[in-house]
């Protein structure tokens, strides 16, 4: 079960305070998605993983961090419209910009990627796309992990790089069974052309 309540914050940029979502608890029933996005009820709670300030647009999981940008970053044209990208849904601009306020390779990762699964959940393909396009760039910076590898291939397959999937992984092998039984899995599905979305229920 999933348990949120209200909390009184401050921005640390404009000093504005208003009220967030917090995030107590919740529960997974089922199995993650190949990329590691979790099952229900889990799934629906991406709305209290980051917060915006709703006077002056900055981003943050934690107000209570100093930020790392200033507030001239904030009124920036490019932040404000998240690059022109035109996002079809708010919570995917939220972790976009979140995206643009890190200078932490693995922070960009994992924003991107919540990025692009807020764009799937709007039939957004355009856009998530392109953000998975986006954490290629990044996952190669973070730490390397039979885990990370899985996810790149998912990562690739997704974003259309079928031909690089399938040789970068015909000759890969890993202790796990499961792993192996992925990334034979990622292989097929890539020699199909398929970028659909798929669980590891369906190995």
């Amino acid at each position: 079960m999933t348990q949120i309540f209200p909390i009184l914050t401050t921005c640390p940029i404009c000093e504005n305070e208003f009220e967030i979502i917090q995030l107590a608890s919740t529960n997974q029933m089922g199995s993650p998605d190949l990329d590691l996005r979790p099952p229900e009820m889990a799934r629906s709670t991406m709305d209290t993983w980051t917060h915006e300030c709703p006077k002056c647009g900055y981003v943050a999981s934690d107000f209570n961090q100093t930020p790392e940008i200033t507030r001239e970053f904030i009124e920036k044209d490019e932040y404000k419209s998240c690059d022109d990208l035109n996002f079809k849904s708010h919570q995917s601009e939220i972790f976009y910009r979140q995206y643009m306020i890190s200078d932490d390779n693995e922070e960009k990762f994992y924003s991107l990627l919540h990025c692009a699964w807020a764009c799937d959940d709007e039939n957004d393909e355009k856009n998530s796309l392109l953000m998975r396009n986006k954490c290629l760039d990044y996952i190669d910076f973070l730490k390397v992990s039979d885990d990370m590898m899985l996810v790149k291939a998912d990562l690739m397959r997704r974003s259309n790089h079928f031909d690089e999937l399938v040789k970068e992984y015909s000759t890969k092998s890993f202790e796990n069974d499961i792993y192996n039984r992925i990334c034979d899995f990622q292989i097929e599905k890539a020699l199909k052309k398929d970028n659909g979305c798929y669980a590891i229920e369906d190995i």
